[in-house]
């Protein structure tokens, strides 16, 4: 009689630990909407919670899948292949053996990069190119003043005679001399421009080829993705800014071709009593 209550004591106490049976099912439910949503690692925890309280086939397969879709072709050969020898029998026997022989080549290499333990490289992060405006200082003329001598008249009984006075016109300075170094910096600046426009080409060139690898691969490669992201971004920086360089250097030359064409005239004209000083330029 002691012993028929110890047993049923023990039962109890193994009834109390078991799971509860929803508990499974609840946690095979979220790893399923997980999927959906391409949260790969949270449905990969999920399904394998729901297989630790239940070994059921439902759940071994899909964390094969989320392996497979993540892109870590290792992982999902090797769960494929546990699916294959615990449930032989089940639907997805035959799909698990395809994916098995399709992952191989890309198994092999995950393992042998494994084992090499390759050092990672963070990818190169191109910060854009910055031009700063060159700062011309403007050409200064100073103008140059002509002091007449008032015109000495001798007194006469009939008539007061007086010597007209010299008109003088300075001339502008040479034409290359003003607004050459404005001129000079649109160059240098245009120059750069397309400079960084064409190594936006390159980036751009990088990108579309890193989508097309991407495309024709049976598995999905982050690295890949990764890199084409990088290029994609770096391309469109580097035209952006170019296309400003260029549009900078191009008004940039015009106002120095501009600043090169002015003249400017100084004259002295006679007036009662003395003589004026007359400053003018053409635009």
């Amino acid at each position: 009689m002691r012993s028929l209550v110890i047993l049923a004591m023990l039962g109890g106490v193994a009834l109390a630990q078991a799971p509860a049976p929803d508990a499974a099912e609840a946690a095979y439910q979220e790893g399923k909407r997980l999927y959906d949503l391409r949260e790969w690692d949270q449905a990969i925890a999920k399904f394998k919670e729901a297989y630790k309280l239940r070994a059921d086939a439902a759940s071994l397969f899909n964390i094969a899948q989320s392996y497979r879709l993540k892109g870590d072709c290792l992982e999902a050969q090797n769960f494929y292949k546990t699916f294959r020898s615990k449930f032989p029998a089940e639907k997805n026997a035959a799909k698990a053996e395809k994916f098995v022989a399709e992952l191989d080549e890309c198994a092999k290499q995950r393992a042998a990069a494994l084992k090499t333990e390759p050092v990672k490289t963070e990818p190169v992060k191109t910060e854009p190119v910055k031009t700063e405006p060159v700062k011309t200082e403007p050409v200064k003329t100073e103008p140059t003043t002509t002091t007449s001598e008032p015109a000495k008249t001798e007194p006469t009984t009939t008539a007061t005679t007086t010597t007209p006075v010299k008109i003088e016109t300075v001339e502008p300075p040479a034409e290359g001399k003003q607004g050459g170094g404005l001129r000079l910096a649109g160059i240098v600046v245009g120059a750069i421009g397309v400079a960084a426009v064409g190594t936006g080409f390159v980036f751009a060139m990088r990108a579309k080829s890193k989508a097309n690898d991407l495309e024709s691969s049976p598995v999905w490669d982050q690295d890949l993705y990764n890199s084409g992201k990088v290029a994609s971004r770096n391309s469109k920086i580097l035209l952006g800014v170019g296309g400003a360089a260029v549009a900078g250097g191009v008004v940039m030359y015009m106002l120095g071709r501009k600043a090169a064409s002015e003249t400017a005239h100084v004259s002295v004209m006679p007036a009662r009593g003395g003589a004026s000083l007359v400053w003018s330029c053409e635009l």
